[in-house]
């Protein structure tokens, strides 16, 4: 599913003019859901709507069951205003869930795919801890929800199959982003009004599971990899450590539980919608989903499915290196990436050759162990390019961070002392001051952490070349003895000038530097906010707009209350830039580059095209062009 694929169409259909590229039509209904206090809201929005798709209307089935069925569905809804939305209205009407196009009827037997994200039980978790009694409460709202749907489907003629997953678990305190188990687990469970497995596929998967587990283990690259990429099956150990007795010991043994990667579901749903896996995703089709061998006279479900899958992750590592010189990946990867797909495609051509032009070899023996040992050749692919990528790409080293951190702070530390100088003393002084103790402090810095990295690298704690130690070395050697060269003038002290609160006084001027100190400080702290990441372009745009549009009314301000002089063509000089900087600002905002997050609301015109990674060539030229117009100072 594609951002214009989940567009709502329903003013389109009321105005009889629904695109002609849609085949279909779609409801999107959004609710406010970043107040974690709130734990219904976002959750009665999504019940007291889905029973509009999953029950027949009143005027089709007037029975027992689906009467006693919809007033459970009511009761679930915790806020009784929520029925009082136009959604509900039985009229057709422009506001309400029905159109001219799409009625109740319609609505209940055409539908494709229902996505339906309830927040309940994360907001309860945040704002109460997993241990608190609301969480039950919010459990057993879903626990309702998820049997209500059931009994829907298993009425349904079609054939719905439903995926419950949580996006991760919690920890003791009922927050997550970190990296403990507690925090990155989370159930699945999946149901289907169809047969879609047996005792025998799942005996298949598991040998399938178990033989990839083994050539991966086997290798010298696989066997470095993240437990959960090597292993198919996990112990919940982490629960079964809040239950031990007073000598520390288990008072039972976790369960041995099938585990998959969350990133296997989107090819999962892809390869189950018939939809192409898209392109840029790493994740292997969940083999139980596909094992099914019901038909003798056609491949093996599974193996179809492997093989589209290790072709689609192929496809994508060969684009990668074709369009990207810097991609990183050695010349070991890629061929141990190459030989292992090439491996599975000549065992492939064997098991073709050994059925030969009779459907009925399948179903001998031997057949079928190839057909297994296939198909797990094809499954330890798609992991082994998973756990690689993910072995470069995803990695957080904790020096290198620590070493960012340490060179922001010194940098604004330096910065606020050169401020303090300047205040006291011409440039020229501070310069001859700290010049030479800056020079020898980066290059002092350099060495030492040069010599640090070793030592670092050999005990695992990073991964930093000899570049990044001498580079983050130089720039917190120069900044500390800077900031210390400044401090220790003991002719002219960085705290001289704290006495003389003359530059305190509350003016037009120091208010605005407080406001742009405070505005940069909040734009750093923000980043720890996933809403605030994803729309970092609009907000900074909306911040610095401000602070410019506040800087022309200070000059407008200077202008009017001076005569001719200095002070008045200061203040036009002033309010002109502000001006020049507020349409530029302004015009760089149509140059938007979009977050995969925001591509339903968002158009890519950076690179010249929405559907482009790079820019062309006239863009680039234009951008040469434009170093030399711009006048430097």
């Amino acid at each position: 599913m594609f951002p214009n694929e989940l567009s709502d169409t329903q003013a389109t259909e009321t105005n009889d003019t629904l695109q002609k590229s849609r085949t279909g039509w779609a409801r999107v209904r959004p609710f406010p859901s970043l107040n974690v206090w709130d734990l219904d809201t976002v959750d009665d929005g999504v019940l007291s709507r889905l029973p509009m798709f999953l029950l027949p209307p009143e005027s089709e089935n007037k029975s027992e069951i689906i009467r006693k069925e919809r007033e459970q569905w009511r009761q679930l809804v915790k806020q009784p205003h929520m029925w009082e939305h136009s959604d509900f209205n039985e009229m057709t009407q422009a506001n309400s869930m029905v159109s001219d196009k799409v009625g109740h009827a319609q609505l209940h037997h055409e539908w494709d795919m229902i996505i339906a994200h309830g927040l309940g039980v994360d907001h309860c978790g945040h704002r109460f801890g997993p241990d608190h009694s609301a969480i039950s409460h919010k459990l057993a709202q879903m626990n309702t929800a998820i049997e209500l749907i059931v009994n829907a489907i298993d009425r349904d003629d079609k054939p719905t199959a439903l995926y419950v997953f949580g996006d991760h678990g919690m920890d003791n305190k009922g927050d997550h982003g970190g990296d403990s188990p507690r925090e990155v687990d989370a159930g699945l469970w999946i149901y289907s009004n169809r047969k879609w497995h047996s005792k025998e596929s799942d005996e298949r998967t598991a040998r399938v599971l178990r033989n990839a587990q083994e050539l991966i283990s086997s290798n010298a690259l696989g066997s470095s990899f993240d437990q959960d990429l090597k292993e198919s099956w996990w112990r919940n150990t982490h629960l079964s450590d809040d239950y031990k007795s007073a000598s520390g010991e288990h008072l039972f043994e976790a369960p041995e539980l099938r585990s998959v990667s969350q990133i296997d579901l989107v090819s999962t749903l892809s390869l189950s919608l018939g939809l192409p896996i898209p392109f840029n995703n790493l994740g292997t089709a969940i083999p139980e989903m596909f094992a099914s061998d019901n038909d003798s006279s056609a491949e093996w479900g599974l193996l179809s499915v492997l093989r589209l899958n290790a072709a689609q992750v192929l496809r994508y590592i060969e684009k990668y290196v074709s369009n990207s010189r810097s991609h990183g990946f050695t010349d070991d990867a890629l061929r141990l990436w190459n030989d292992m797909y090439n491996q599975a495609e000549d065992s492939y051509r064997e098991l073709a050759d050994a059925i030969g032009q009779n459907p009925k070899n399948r179903r001998q023996p031997h057949i079928r162990e190839l057909e297994e040992r296939v198909a797990a050749e094809y499954f330890a692919f798609t992991r082994m390019v998973l756990g690689s990528l993910r072995q470069m790409w995803a990695q957080f080293d904790p020096v290198l961070i620590l070493a960012g951190l340490g060179t922001l702070v010194l940098s604004i530390a330096a910065l606020l002392a050169l401020y303090a100088q300047s205040r006291l003393r011409s440039l020229d002084i501070i310069i001859a001051r700290a010049g030479w103790p800056c020079i020898s402090g980066g290059i002092a810095g350099a060495v030492v952490f040069r010599a640090l990295s070793s030592v670092f690298v050999s005990s695992g704690l990073s991964h930093m070349t000899s570049l990044d130690a001498t580079v983050a070395g130089l720039a917190m050697g120069a900044a500390a003895t800077f900031c210390v060269a400044l401090v220790s003038d003991s002719k002219a002290s960085t705290f001289a000038f704290v006495p003389q609160l003359q530059w305190l006084a509350v003016t037009p001027a120091t208010v605005l530097n407080v406001v742009a100190a405070v505005a940069t400080i909040i734009h750093c702290l923000a980043f720890s906010s996933n809403s605030f990441t994803f729309n970092e372009d609009s907000i900074v745009l909306y911040t610095v707009q401000t602070l410019v549009l506040a800087t022309s009314l200070l000059s407008v301000r200077a202008i009017l209350s001076s005569s001719a002089g200095p002070k008045r063509a200061s203040g036009t000089r002033a309010l002109v830039c502000s001006l020049l900087i507020l349409v530029l600002n302004r015009t760089l905002a149509y140059s938007t580059v979009c977050r995969e997050e925001q591509l339903s609301a968002c158009t890519p015109t950076f690179y010249g095209a929405p559907s482009a990674s790079i820019s062309t060539v006239y863009l680039a030229a234009a951008n040469v062009v434009m170093v030399w117009l711009v006048p430097s100072a």
